[in-house]
């Protein structure tokens, strides 16, 4: 008994998904050109064979018939109609696909441009390594600064993609890259409760971030609505010496619980945040109404598989 190899099965499926490419393209081809003799340069006797072959494998009629014979001038059944806007759509996604594969066959150069944000850059280091194993020549570059810098950059063309706040503008697409609550970061000795309500810390100083990061609105924003601005006694870019300074009892700091994780627990108090609860959501940002670059698109895709198993 013969046993088909493999390599035969592959081939045997290759072609009979050609078949039937061929056939679903006959049909379209037909169907919108409106006659066979206009059909893309196909003869009417191959075009009506595609049909009648494809007739045949569904079990329907797609085009309809005059006496018992296909009318000259093309009209498509219910049934085929619906076969042949899917047949579009089929065609329309191989060709977007192909057009795709041959972008990536042509990122051998160029540079990507991102824009890093202070305060959760190092999210992204095993994406970064993955896109420069993948795609070595490709030059990085990045911006490193706070997310309203960086969404100006992206607004002003000078970035192709960057780290931003959710929610995001309408202006931009992204991909959510986390979700941490903001917990009250103080010395150990001073923390006397497994929660605290915003207001409670009316009286506290506080310690911020730089001007350019959107994190500080949102904490400023959610004091306010709590009726009251808090005193800010310092500002800084730089969260590990936000937390030396939390340590030197200079203030208290509203920090991401990413970042409250990786901080002494001998030294700090990390309380849960209550009344009302401030979520740091980050993402990767990039323009709405812009065409990707094959180098942005293939970051984009290495950052949706890395951020997608999270979840």
């Amino acid at each position: 008994m013969h046993h088909a190899r493999p390599d035969d099965d592959h081939k045997q499926s290759r072609q009979n998904h050609g078949q039937a490419r061929h056939d679903a393209f006959g049909f379209v081809a037909l169907s919108g050109a409106g006659s066979a003799e206009a059909a893309l340069n196909l003869t009417q006797p191959t075009v009506s064979k595609t049909i009648q072959a494809l007739e045949e494998e569904l079990g329907v009629p797609l085009l309809l018939k005059e006496n018992g014979r296909k009318k000259r001038q093309v009209a498509t059944t219910p049934i085929g109609e619906e076969v042949y806007r899917h047949a579009l759509n089929l065609l329309h996604e191989r060709d977007l696909l192909l057009a795709r594969i041959d972008g990536y066959r042509h990122i051998k150069s160029g540079t990507l441009r991102l824009g890093l944000a202070l305060l959760g850059s190092d999210l992204l280091s095993n994406a970064l390594f993955r896109f420069r194993r993948q795609w070595p020549g490709i030059e990085l570059t990045f911006l490193e600064q706070g997310s309203l810098a960086i969404e100006q950059s992206l607004r002003n063309n000078e970035l192709d993609a960057g780290q931003l706040l959710a929610p995001v503008h309408e202006d931009f697409d992204s991909i959510p890259l986390c979700d941490y609550p903001l917990v009250v970061l103080m010395p150990r000795a001073q923390a006397r409760h497994a929660a605290l309500s915003l207001k409670s810390l009316q009286h506290e100083p506080f310690i911020l971030f730089g001007s350019g990061f959107s994190l500080n609105e949102t904490i400023q924003t959610a004091c306010r609505s709590q009726g009251f601005t808090p005193n800010v006694v310092c500002r800084t870019g730089q969260w590990d010496l936000l937390a030396d300074m939390v340590a030197h009892h200079m203030g208290i700091a509203l920090l991401p619980e990413y970042y409250a994780r990786k901080i002494n627990p001998d030294t700090f108090a990390a309380v849960p945040l209550t009344e009302p609860e401030i979520r740091w959501q980050l993402t990767m940002a990039w323009k709405k109404h812009q065409r990707p670059t094959p180098a942005l698109r293939a970051w984009l895709d290495i950052v949706r598989e890395e951020f997608g198993k999270r979840g």
